[in-house]
């Protein structure tokens, strides 16, 4: 998507394995739509999935319309929709 940035923060451990940070944003930090986060992901992470977390106030960082995902190695066990279960 032109414009819209994706930087890649770095690795962490997290519960679901090792996990890359990546945050995405437009150049004026105008809001995206998920659609719009959801399509420049697919573009520079083809294949792979990722995490949004939506934490409790006390942990909130909200400056500026910017999305940071989490990125995994494989398919996270349980959350896939399309699965049987």
């Amino acid at each position: 998507m032109p414009g819209i940035t994706v930087t890649e923060i770095g690795v962490r451990d997290s519960c679901l394995g090792q996990v890359l940070q990546i945050k995405v944003w437009a150049p004026d930090f105008a809001a995206l739509s998920w659609s719009q986060v959801w399509e420049v992901f697919t573009q520079s992470y083809p294949d792979r999935w990722a995490v949004q977390v939506f934490p409790p106030v006390r942990a909130l960082v909200d400056g500026k319309n910017v999305y940071h995902l989490w990125v995994l190695d494989e398919e996270p066990e349980g959350l896939n929709l399309r699965a049987k279960t």
